[in-house]
């Protein structure tokens, strides 16, 4: 089926074409195969509109001298005096352990070092939730974010700590910094007769970092449930309420925590990553999401979100003018404008931080299946992978635990079943990654089942509880020479039936949403006979099917989730993260 809006989704695209030829070639092709579902109508507010909070600009910093470190922020009259920080020794670990000799962080020499920091402060009487914006090894450009949210009641701060930049293994730098931040402005916080008295909800905060930043604020997340710091007996004084961290195209792996890598408890979590970016172009945050845990924990939620025409520099407005030139002109002009990508993330992070911060879980509804049009998010093509607190997982093909029963894919049901083949899921350029996938391939017209038997521990809940949503994660690995709009899940069903094979509920999966093809990138302009960019990497989307089963279920059945293909061409695929929850 081909839906109307489609057709205005590739008109826009051959319109931004039309000075490339290879590059239309690539893109429109992608377009021509995604089958984009109908743009829903949500009834929910705009989150990307400018609230109606009033807010005045101020700056903070070390106090002005001939010594002091250089700020982008025009200190020399700022409204409060910072203190300066020490960086305790431990930060720098990694960067010792890891060899680096050129620009290494434990070389670095200034220490200490400023809290600097531009705040948006609006007009109210209570106090509002914090949300600290953090830049990676650039400039700050957040102006378009923290005008936003201190427009719809938050205090934002903006902070500075350029001194970092240019150095290797400094992102555990970068997160002690943050939190010296939030320490200081809790200080003023407590400071009756000081201006932010009694102005900051500390009970409330959330932290959006871009690039190295992006790495920087899930390892703030961690440091913040430190008691002490390491190696010493001194405690961190953090322990702060960070309910979110919000990660832009970040990097993952260059800071290392002595016990290995980073891993996010008892915070929300959500990365965005653009499928054409030309600085950090493998979708690195994904491992973060990967490690953030969210099971076992109240109202917790993660979200990996891929914005096919985006890229590195436009998350940024300081970087997004200055670093189009010579060939790249031509790389950026057939991908999303600065203003496209700034509106998106309006829309996506502030959707984030209304459910996460405020509780309305409503506008999960955007970040679970973002579309074009939505609250004026640009034509593209996004795709969401999700999880949350309610999910229980059924199957997630992981070795510790996986058994080869529990899953068979038959091909015309009379076959024997198939080998299972679990693969490791990978990035650009093949790089691995520590999850693992089943792998399956679709004969074109052949009837292909994966069954995966439900655990015993989830047949008395599913019995319990009869309406229940049943998610799962797929993704196309083929690339597709046919540029014809095609959606597997036209030709997929989805069925639960019981040990004697008798179908207690079944579905076609079309109103499940739209299965990507494999979005291939092109970074023609950008590539040279030393420098190449990977195609493509396999992006796993979650999609999620209301269950309820039209029989009572007695906790002792065998059930099984039985997804079924008829392939109308050839089609490989991943599955990953099949789980249930109830209603």
């Amino acid at each position: 089926m081909r839906f109307s809006n489609r057709g205005r989704f590739l008109g826009l695209l051959l319109l931004l074409y039309t000075s490339t030829t290879l590059a239309s070639n690539v893109l429109s092709c992608v377009a021509n195969q995604y089958q984009e579902m109908p743009t829903p109508k949500l009834d929910l507010p705009d989150p990307s509109l400018p609230g109606s909070y009033d807010f005045k600009l101020l700056r903070y910093g070390e106090e002005p001298s001939a010594f002091s470190l250089t700020s982008l922020f025009n200190l020399k009259n700022p409204e409060f005096i910072s203190s300066s920080i020490s960086l305790p020794k431990f930060l720098a670990n990694y960067s010792k352990k890891m060899k680096y000799s050129d620009d290494a962080y434990h070389d670095f020499k200034r220490n200490p070092v400023p809290l600097n920091g531009k705040m948006w402060l609006p007009n109210s009487l209570k106090p509002l939730p914090l949300i600290v914006l953090t830049h990676g090894n650039s400039d700050p450009g957040f102006d378009y974010l923290g005008e936003l949210f201190a427009s719809r009641g938050h205090v934002v701060v903006q902070i500075d700590q350029t001194y970092l930049n240019g150095l290797w293994g400094e992102n555990g730098a970068r997160a002690w910094v943050i939190l010296k931040h939030i320490q200081q402005l809790s200080v003023w916080n407590r400071l009756s007769g000081h201006a932010l008295y009694n102005r900051i909800d500390l009970s409330s905060i959330a932290l959006i970092g871009m690039s190295r930043g992006g790495e920087a604020v899930a390892h703030a997340a961690s440091f913040n449930q430190l008691k002490t710091i390491p190696q010493t007996n001194t405690p961190t004084q953090f322990g702060f309420n960070i309910k979110s961290v919000v990660a832009l195209a970040p990097m993952d792996g260059q800071y290392h925590h002595d016990h290995g890598k980073n891993t996010l408890k008892n915070v929300n979590y959500m990365v965005l990553q653009g499928g054409h970016d030309a600085d950090v172009y493998q979708f690195l945050g994904t491992n973060q999401w990967h490690r953030t845990q969210v099971s076992n924990s109240n109202n917790l939620s993660k979200y990996a979100i891929y914005i096919y025409r985006a890229n590195h520099i436009n998350f940024n407005q300081d970087m997004s003018d200055d670093f189009q030139f010579g060939k790249s002109k031509d790389f950026y002009q057939k991908l999303l404008s600065p203003a496209q990508q700034e509106k998106l993330t309006q829309v996506l992070v502030s959707a984030f931080i209304e459910k996460t911060l405020h509780n309305k879980h409503d506008y999960d509804r955007i970040l679970e299946r973002p579309q074009s049009g939505l609250f004026g998010l640009p034509q593209d093509i996004y795709i969401s992978r999700f999880a949350n607190s309610t999910f229980i997982p059924i199957e997630d093909f992981e070795s510790t635990h996986f058994t080869s029963a529990s899953v068979r894919q038959i091909e015309n049901k009379s076959a024997a079943p198939s080998p299972t083949n679990i693969i490791v899921e990978q990035l650009r350029n093949g790089t691995p990654t520590e999850n693992h996938v089943l792998k399956v391939h679709l004969k074109q017209h052949t009837k292909t089942q994966v069954q995966v038997k439900l655990p015993k521990s989830q047949l008395a809940l599913l019995a319990q509880q009869q309406a229940t949503n049943v998610h799962f994660s797929m993704a196309r690995t083929d690339v597709s020479a046919n540029c014809s709009p095609y959606n597997l899940l036209d030709n997929a069903t989805l069925t639960i039936r019981d040990e004697k094979q008798n179908a207690l509920f079944s579905v076609n999966l079309a109103n499940a949403g739209t299965l990507a093809p494999k979005l291939s990138s092109d970074y023609t302009e950008l590539e040279s006979e030393n420098v190449k960019f990977g195609a493509t990497e396999p992006l796993l989307q979650t999609f999620t099917v209301p269950v309820t089963l039209n029989t009572e279920t007695k906790p002792i059945s065998d059930l099984e989730l039985v997804f079924e293909f008829v392939a109308t061409q050839p089609v490989a695929i991943t599955l990953d993260d099949i789980a249930i929850s109830h209603l």
